[in-house]
């Protein structure tokens, strides 16, 4: 995508940090932030854009009782992360103050973080999933090119995989599959913090098998692609403990054969058939907390 363009933007040095997103009675302040959109493109232009601009400070004036919900980006700002969503953005679906003309249009609106707008709390957790995931893809390709890829193409700007790269005269291609709080998990949370101690039954073989299709849904996906192919696969920490931890840990899965787990199911899901190399890779977590 050619050489990469020096962010300058005074999002970089928005690193607020505190212990709680609400103050003593209960409210989320907005005011720096809301100094700050406006001098963020990232932020006013696609994140944040006028046409939703005062839906959004009118529902953080009076956020959100039952769930605890908070928008993602005044979180990530009220903490002093906010240059780890905006950056990408920056890097990848703008060029200097505007949008880049490539990007394409669905991409753009599913960066507006607007999740919050709806009424019931389920509907929120599941949208703002789903906006997560693609925050998560641009992540990821920040990532890539920050250990020595150099991306060539993206999703964001064309059809086809989520992130083409080259390195080391190596092209690959990536799907990224992320994983946030079940809706089962999410419900039996909300239940505890309106009604106390609240629990449930957990499947262990269910998470596996479900993170199994969705790598074999990535491996389909990139069948047409050149080059290498790999599945990338981010866990929310929310999701991690209880559903996948323990799995993934003791080594549940046969990467290089890999099956669906308790009752027998149709096939067998044969993902190295659906790679370059003829090897499906054992995943790798990273502990450093980037």
């Amino acid at each position: 995508m050619g050489m990469r363009e020096v962010i300058t933007c005074q999002c970089l040095s928005a690193t607020d940090n505190v212990e709680s997103v609400r103050d003593a009675r209960g409210h989320i302040p907005l005011e720096a932030f809301i100094a700050l959109r406006d001098r963020c493109p990232a932020l006013k232009k696609i994140l944040l854009p006028d046409n939703i601009w005062q839906e959004f400070v009118r529902w953080h004036q009076h956020p959100d009782e039952v769930a605890g919900h908070a928008s993602v980006v005044l979180v990530a700002f009220i903490r002093g992360y906010l240059h780890r969503i905006t950056v990408p953005i920056h890097r990848y679906v703008m060029r200097g103050d505007d949008i880049a003309q490539n990007a394409t249009r669905q991409y753009v609106t599913d960066l507006r973080e607007k999740w919050m707008f709806h009424a019931d709390p389920a509907t929120r957790n599941r949208l703002c999933r789903t906006f997560r995931g693609r925050v998560i893809e641009l992540q990821v390709a920040a990532w890539l090119e920050d250990h020595g890829h150099l991306i060539v193409g993206m999703e964001a700007t064309r059809q086809g995989p989520d992130i083409e790269t080259t390195a080391s005269e190596v092209q690959t291609a990536f799907e990224v599959k992320s994983f946030g709080q079940a809706d089962k998990d999410f419900l039996v949370l909300l239940h505890a913090m309106q009604n106390g101690p609240s629990g449930g039954a957990v499947s262990l073989p269910e998470p596996i098998n479900y993170l199994l299709f969705r790598v074999y849904e990535a491996a389909r996906q990139l069948r047409r692609a050149t080059g290498q192919k790999t599945a990338i696969v981010v866990i929310e920490e929310l999701a991690w403990y209880g559903r996948f931890d323990m799995q993934l840990e003791q080594d549940w899965i046969n990467w290089a054969n890999p099956r669906f787990l308790g009752q027998p199911c149709e096939g067998t899901l044969t993902l190295s058939s659906e790679t370059t190399d003829g090897a499906a890779r054992k995943p790798w977590r990273d502990n450093s907390g980037a």
